[in-house]
């Protein structure tokens, strides 16, 4: 049956008369916040590649390229963030009320399985080649603002699950994604010393430059999430900060003096006359996409704000003033 198609027959339960519609289903919210994975005990018939979550309540995985579903992911940056639905103008509501589930595009109303459902002899199941067994039909009532007229709207739903919001699905796994804690690299190295107006070059180590996601499954729909590095952001120690797009180029020994870099940083003055010792770190910058298939409400992709992890090991430099020595 197509799912834009319009059903036939009669509708019971005092809703003769009403327009109903099959449609994608729409979003609607499952789930709270997580401050990261927790793996136990649960459906054996999740699908291939992840594994229960008893904090989410679904099948989620995890995974960062290059190593194997189900193995530990570094800890993350971020916090538990909390879930949320929309109104039709973007505006935040809750996502039940009363008892009722929020339906986003197109019903935009608090909806509940319809009580009862049309009896198992009613011409509508034949009518649209569908069965009890199938789903269900779902119902609301929209009502105009400042007015009693208010509007029934019936739909049907295969499998009788309303669909996952997304976007909501996708904030709640921002918060468990593996991200990398920069480890700040630096040259000259710790176990020598810079001076003042010397270009030192700044990196955080290739195999921390990926992306990282994490899917979700549930009533029939499958989100991912994506973050990609972007940029890193340097704490110099001395309270400058510095960024720079990518990961930085590495050092590497017999280098010329004139090599390039996209990133570094020069200290311009000294607070101790004997010489400073700063300790550097860096954080790893992360822009957000997720995607999603299946019982989606007919939402495929979109973006999330972007998240600044937390810093990994520091590095130290010493910095000193060259000294000028006049001869007569």
């Amino acid at each position: 049956m197509r799912a834009d198609s319009t059903l036939r027959g009669s509708i019971s339960a005092g809703l003769a008369g009403v327009v109903v519609t099959v449609v994608a289903a729409a979003a609607i919210l499952s789930g709270g916040g997580v401050s990261g994975p927790a793996w136990a005990d649960g459906p054996g018939d999740c699908p291939p590649g992840t594994g229960w979550n008893g904090d989410l309540g679904a099948c989620i995985a995890i995974t960062i390229p290059g190593q194997s579903p189900g193995s530990s992911p570094s800890p993350g940056g971020g916090g538990s963030a909390p879930a949320e639905c929309h109104a039709q103008d973007g505006s935040v509501v809750p996502c039940s009320k009363n008892g009722l589930s929020w339906w986003a595009n197109p019903h935009w109303c608090y909806a509940e399985p319809q009580n009862p459902q049309p009896a198992a002899d009613d011409p509508v199941w034949a009518a649209n080649n569908i069965t009890p067994a199938d789903g269900q039909f779902w119902t609301c009532s929209t009502c105009a603002a400042g007015s009693n007229a208010c509007t029934g709207q019936v739909w049907w739903v295969a499998n009788g699950t309303q669909p996952v919001d997304p976007v909501a699905v996708a904030t709640t796994l921002r918060a468990s994604l593996p991200y990398e804690l920069g480890n700040a690299k630096i040259a000259p190295a710790p176990t020598y010393h810079t001076y003042i107006s010397y270009k030192n070059w700044l990196w955080v180590p290739s195999g921390q430059w990926h992306a990282v996601t994490a899917s979700q499954s549930q009533n029939g729909a499958t989100v991912t999430l994506t973050a990609t590095p972007s940029y890193t952001q340097w704490d110099m120690g001395n309270g400058d900060t510095v960024s720079c797009v990518g990961p930085g180029r590495e050092w590497v020994t017999g280098m010329p003096e004139d090599a390039p870099t996209n990133c570094s940083y020069a200290y311009d003055e000294m607070k101790n006359p004997e010489g400073d010792t700063w300790t550097v770190s860096v954080r790893i910058n992360y822009t957000l996409a997720w995607t999603c298939t299946g019982n989606c409400g007919g939402l495929t992709g979109g973006d999330l704000p972007a998240v600044l992890a937390a810093a990994g090991n520091t590095t130290s430099i010493t910095v000193y003033q060259r000294q000028t020595v006049v001869t007569h």
